[in-house]
């Protein structure tokens, strides 16, 4: 089991400023790759996700578990880029793990929750 912890905002965004922390911790696995997000998914935070999310699936795992429960928020942006990572895994599905009330929200009004297999 391997562990990585991300939580440097993107370069061309001040430390500190509001909305600019985002938590990404990664934990590879034989069976599945888990991607656990704490903090909020928008336009400020969306390159640390692209660019987490690019090194996991370069990896081509066989499966990915993005556990969401510690994102309070995701944008319509950032529900497309997690969508859209399903078309690079071998099996071609998705897993959201415990999105909150608002992340499953965007997912089902944008229709990318048809993308991912929701897991509470």
């Amino acid at each position: 089991m391997t562990w990585l912890h991300f939580s440097d905002p993107p370069a061309h965004c001040p430390a500190g400023s509001p909305g600019t922390q985002v938590v990404i911790e990664v934990d590879v696995r034989q069976d599945a790759t888990i991607m656990v997000v704490t903090g909020d998914l928008d336009l400020i935070t969306r390159p640390v996700l692209v660019e987490r999310l690019s090194a996991v699936l370069g990896a081509r795992p066989r499966r990915l578990v993005l556990d969401l429960a510690g994102a309070g928020f995701m944008d319509c942006g950032s529900a497309r880029v997690v969508a859209s990572a399903a078309r690079f895994l071998p099996e071609g599905r998705l897993i959201i793990r415990r999105p909150s009330p608002m992340v499953r929200r965007v997912l089902e009004l944008t229709g990318y929750a048809a993308d991912c297999e929701i897991e509470e």
